[in-house]
C-alpha cells in the first residue's frame, strides 16, 4: 500500500503522546468518506477534541459514530504519492471521455476522488475496477445528454 500525502497528513495530525497504542487509519467503507480511524475508542474526550480542532484547522471533515471517526477533505487534484499506475484500459478510456468533452459539471461531493484515491491505495487491479464503474456511468451520461463531472484529468493519466 502506497503512503500518500493526504494518509501522511493525517496520520500526523492525530498523532497522539502517550503509553497507548496508536490509532488505527484504513480507508473508509462510506462511500462519502475518505479515511477512517477508531481514534475516538483509544483517547480521552480532552485529547480526542484537540485533535478535532487540529484536523478541523487542516481542513479535515470529521464524523463520528460507534467509536470510529469518519475523515474526508476536499480535494481536486490527486494527492501526492498516490497512485503510479499502470493505468490500464479503463483508465485510459475515462481520460478519453473528459479529454473529448470538455463541458463539465460540478458534483455536490467528492465521492469520485475519494473512490479513486481509496483504489489507488489498493492497487492497479482495484483501480482499474473503479475506473471501469466511472465509464460505465459516464457512457450513460453521454448517452442522456449530460455533461461529465469535473474531476482532474490527472486521476487518469498521473503526472503528480
Amino acid at each position: 500500500m502506497r503512503i500518500n500525502t493526504l494518509r501522511s497528513e493525517l496520520n500526523t495530525l492525530i498523532f497522539c503522546d502517550g503509553d497507548g497504542r496508536k490509532p488505527t487509519v484504513r480507508r473508509s467503507l462510506r462511500e462519502a468518506w475518505l479515511y477512517a480511524t477508531d481514534l475516538p475508542s483509544i483517547v480521552n474526550e480532552g485529547i480526542l477534541e484537540e485533535i478535532c480542532c487540529r484536523l478541523a484547522a487542516d481542513g479535515w471533515e470529521i464524523k463520528t459514530e460507534s467509536g470510529w471517526m469518519q475523515l474526508r477533505k476536499t480535494v481536486t487534484e490527486p494527492p501526492g504519492n498516490w497512485f503510479d499506475g499502470p493505468f490500464g484500459p479503463e483508465a485510459e478510456c475515462c481520460r478519453s471521455l473528459l479529454e473529448r468533452h470538455t463541458e463539465r459539471e460540478a458534483e455536490p461531493d467528492n465521492r469520485i476522488e475519494y473512490s479513486l484515491i481509496r483504489a489507488g491505495e489498493e492497487g492497479t487491479e482495484a483501480y482499474e475496477n473503479v475506473c471501469r464503474k466511472l465509464h460505465c456511468e459516464w457512457a450513460e451520461r453521454l448517452r442522456k445528454k449530460q455533461k461529465l463531472p469535473n474531476i482532474s484529468i490527472m486521476f487518469f493519466k498521473g503526472g503528480r
